[in-house]
């Protein structure tokens, strides 16, 4: 690779702090040093990578808003009485001006950035005796671009079905650093062969499978099987599925289920984020938001409720509040119960793999029904003593699934996305909010491109239908 000139901040953040000028593509790193051979060594790229897990911690990211928001949006979450955070996404009258959408695309191009930075530096001072280490760095940094431009164009684009070819407007895709840079916004279709690109490049690098705090193999293959899924590319989603659910990592059976979430860890993680008791994100923690202690500022609806049999282990997530009344009762949700916010937060699991690959058999051009079958109740079984074997086929069989999924990976942040991919209505049949329903297409069931970005950038067009 070539060497290339950076400025660099502080070394041990030397990629996570990108300037916040009025271009939020600018992703020049701030002020100090000026150097010709940073990164050059093996704990440069280490403190890279570490700086580059610290931002994807951000709130206004996995920390937090990216999990939050689309859950809000969607109609297994009920806003509490004095809710105020998000308020105006998930009553859909976000304006482009919100701090959400502007603080959110900023962040996640700034990992962007800082991942570039990485993946376009110098390993001619790598020994070759640290050469795998270096690689599985190099892996890790594909696999966090490709994931920060699949959060982008869930968050900022329609999926990629909304038409035929994924010809609709995307966002823009940066590889290298270039300060003079105005880019316009890439086509769905291009910024999903730039993910799917960047995944596969991560595989030709890492080792590493035994973390889950750690970027991995079974990562990478977790990434590219959602990825698969929102294109409806079938197959390759199950062949990825399968690939996460036959490496590193194993289901946790009822006992461990349970305690996982209750001592802060995300179970079935095949990678989560780490969030010690010294470091985290404190009051601006994602589960801050739903308890009781935090903000409170969101609750489980009866919606998401009803959907539990009465032995559900899942209903360890609800907590009694005799202080809510009338429609906002009873629950509060505590799946992130710590009150100093130091809950790990989830990014891939194991068993949301399962859900995708029980989606992908049941709906590929020549279905495996036993198998999705047998894939569904790998949750179901374990959550809830009385459930039986799924016998359901056809539709039915794919209405289970989708239920499932609701039932297991709620809170998680899939809530909109989910809703917009399936192309159904957002109904919220138990409603605390002025909306209670939106119809499927909808300019509104993703966010807007940041103000400041569309004044900045003259090569930048807004989604349809949102002003300031």
């Amino acid at each position: 690779m070539k060497r290339i000139t950076y400025k660099i901040a502080i070394v041990f953040l030397a990629f996570t702090a990108f300037s916040c000028g009025d271009d939020f593509l600018d992703v020049k790193p701030e002020q100090s040093v000026l150097t010709t051979d940073f990164p050059s060594s093996l704990q440069d790229y280490n403190a890279a990578l570490i700086g580059l897990y610290d931002q994807l911690t951000d709130s206004d990211h996995y920390g937090r808003y990216f999990l939050l928001v689309p859950d809000i949006m969607g109609n297994d979450v009920k806003q509490n009485s004095q809710a105020n955070r998000g308020l105006e996404f998930a009553e859909y009258r976000g304006p482009s001006t919100h701090f959400i959408p502007t603080n959110m695309w900023t962040e996640i191009y700034r990992t962007v950035g800082g991942a570039n930075t990485v993946i376009n530096g110098s390993d001619a001072n790598i020994p070759a005796t640290v050469q795998t280490e270096y690689e599985q760095l190099l892996g890790e940094a594909y696999l966090i671009r490709a994931m920060c431009y699949f959060d982008l164009v869930r968050a900022f684009a329609q999926p990629y079905t909304f038409t035929v070819d994924g010809s609709h407007a995307g966002v823009p895709i940066i590889t290298t650093f270039d300060p003079a840079v105005e880019p316009s916004r890439e086509s769905v279709a291009n910024v999903y062969a730039q993910v799917i690109s960047d995944a596969n490049e991560s595989l030709n690098y890492m080792t590493e499978n035994s973390e889950t705090t750690r970027l991995t193999i079974d990562a990478a293959h977790a990434l590219l099987a959602k990825v698969y899924m929102f294109m409806e590319d079938w197959d390759n989603a199950e062949s990825h599925a399968t690939s996460a659910i036959n490496g590193g990592h194993s289901m946790t059976d009822q006992a461990s289920y349970v305690s996982s979430w209750q001592s802060g860890e995300v179970a079935d993680a095949i990678f989560e984020l780490r969030q010690r008791d010294d470091d985290n994100n404190g009051s601006d923690a994602l589960g801050r938001m739903y308890i009781v202690e935090g903000y409170g500022d969101y609750l489980p609806s009866k919606d998401w409720v009803d959907l539990l049999p009465a032995d559900d282990l899942r209903r360890t997530w609800l907590k009694d509040d005799l202080n809510l009344a009338g429609d906002w009762a009873p629950y509060r949700m505590v799946k992130y119960p710590s009150q100093a916010g130091a809950d790990n937060i989830p990014v891939f699991r194991l068993a949301e793999m399962y859900l995708i690959r029980a989606e992908a058999r049941a709906k590929k051009a020549a279905p495996d029904e036993a198998g999705a079958q047998a894939d569904v109740d790998v949750t179901r079984l374990r959550a809830s003593a009385s459930a039986t074997a799924t016998t359901a086929t056809g539709q039915a069989l794919i209405d289970e699934i989708i239920l499932e999924r609701r039932r297991e990976l709620a809170f998680e942040g899939h809530g909109i996305f989910d809703i917009n991919r399936l192309k159904q209505d957002m109904v919220r049949t138990e409603c605390t909010s002025i909306t209670c329903t939106e119809t499927y297409p909808n300019s509104y069931f993703i966010l807007p491109i940041p103000q400041a970005e569309i004044n900045a950038n003259p090569n930048i067009v807004q989604n349809p239908d949102y002003g300031t």
